[in-house]
């Protein structure tokens, strides 16, 4: 069954028609806000591809998008030099334990397993003790 669970819709105790719908015959929303903006020019593409200079896509409409791609990359370059500071990296060292915690081995491990699993094993171990018995007394 699949339920309407949409919250701008009114909660009805009965389920309605249209929640019992199929998600496929409703038109299917993924943003909040369509996107109805204008298109970035193939010279805009081109300059951020590295393959026009800027001077060539420096004219009319362009010059905003040229703008706020500067502002982008050097908004980008700070973040990129950003470095932890002292004091904070410094916590974080100290909050590490100071021994490499060390696994135990394998046969010190504790083996945990389902009632299932153990009665799987239980049968498979009777059936594999079962015909080693057969092909031992077979064997005299």
């Amino acid at each position: 069954m699949l339920d309407n669970l949409d919250p701008r819709e009114r909660r009805i105790d009965q389920p309605t028609p249209a929640s019992r719908e199929a998600p496929a015959a409703r038109p299917m929303a993924d943003r909040e806000v369509p996107l109805n903006g204008r298109a970035t020019s193939e010279t805009i593409h081109a300059w951020l591809d590295g393959e026009l200079p800027e001077t060539a896509v420096r004219h009319g409409e362009a010059v905003r998008d040229v703008d706020f791609w500067l502002r982008i990359e050097r908004e980008v370059q700070v973040r990129r030099e950003m470095k932890t500071p002292v004091h904070v990296m410094e916590r974080i060292m100290e909050s590490l334990p100071s021994a490499r915690p060390e696994a135990a081995p394998w046969w010190r491990r504790q083996i945990t397993m389902s009632p299932m699993l153990a009665v799987a094993a239980a049968v498979g171990a009777a059936a594999i003790g079962a015909a080693l018995s057969v092909a031992v007394m077979r064997a005299r």
